[in-house]
């Protein structure tokens, strides 16, 4: 009985560290929900969000309940939403074309 007692904490451990590694592995290519919150400094709703958007929504899949996002796909999804420095666009133009349309009943 003293010898089962003992040998219970190390396959404790051993299962412990082998689902860690198993995570690990996952989490080198696949964010959980969690992770995409902490990754991008943004609250869950609002990953939530993205996810569920009906224009250029996150790409995700949920596995078993879990839903993963691929970081590569995150990575690539915040570039195309990067917010651009106001000297980089063109408000003259924008107002022109506003004023040109207003003027042309459009």
């Amino acid at each position: 009985m003293a010898l089962q007692a003992q040998q219970t904490p190390g396959a404790e451990w051993l299962r412990i560290r082998m689902k860690q590694q198993a995570s690990e592995k996952i989490g080198t290519e696949w964010l959980g929900l969690r992770q995409v919150t902490q990754y991008a400094d943004v609250s869950e709703r609002t990953v939530r969000s993205w996810i569920h958007a009906s224009v250029d929504a996150l790409p995700a899949v949920r596995v078993g309940g879990k839903i993963l996002v691929r970081r590569s796909e995150l990575d690539a999804w915040l570039a195309r939403h990067r917010v651009r420095p106001l000297e980089t666009i063109d408000l003259d133009g924008i107002v022109r074309d506003a004023l040109q349309g207003v003027a042309n009943g459009r």
